[in-house]
């Protein structure tokens, strides 16, 4: 009876470090520690989905909703979208010979002047160089690369881009209705 109430009188980790052997000791330690990986790593994991989550593309206007876009405009705007869906692929990350990169699909349309007619036909004339720079942007960066760049800053080098190829006007916004990497 003396030594049972001497015994439960004790803390709990007075009762371990007499209980156990040194050996099982390092095995609860080891125990622990590997619980203790599993539940920080869980929280690692879905802290890592929540950032991802919240990095996810906002997206851009469609061109039905030009006229709600300009309407404080002195001139009306109207949505050129001849260029369609662009299918393109990104540069391989790797120089390995199976690394054909990333399958990039975007739709861009563009802000012009809406009674301008000639700008226009120049524009619907330029489709297939529009389009080649698309192309060639796409081309010429990996996918980690686009990643770390800024969507507006995309569609600003872009619209440079395009634009140092017109003539009759200049483009005013440049928008995706789809910006997708297909993996």
């Amino acid at each position: 009876m003396r030594i049972r109430m001497s015994f439960e009188n004790k803390s709990l980790w007075q009762k371990f470090k007499e209980g156990n052997t040194k050996t099982e000791r390092i095995l609860i330690y080891i125990i622990a520690g590997i619980i203790a990986f599993i539940i920080l790593g869980t929280i690692g994991v879905l802290l890592g989905r929540a950032i991802a989550s919240n990095k996810e593309r906002v997206p851009d206007p469609t061109p039905d909703q030009i006229e709600s876009l300009y309407k404080d405009a002195s001139q009306s705007m109207a949505a050129y979208t001849g260029l369609g869906k662009i299918r393109t692929s990104s540069k391989p990350e790797t120089d390995n010979e199976d690394d054909y990169g990333t399958l990039i699909v975007v739709s861009p349309w563009f802000s012009y002047p809406k009674d301008d007619t000639e700008f226009f036909e120049e524009l619907s004339r330029k489709r297939v160089l529009i389009t080649g720079l698309i192309t060639n942007y796409f081309t010429s960066h990996t996918k980690s690369q686009l990643d770390q760049i800024p969507e507006e800053e995309i569609k600003a080098t872009l619209l440079s881009q395009i634009n140092a190829q017109l003539s009759l006007g200049k483009l005013g916004d440049l928008y995706f209705t789809d910006y997708i990497f297909i993996e």
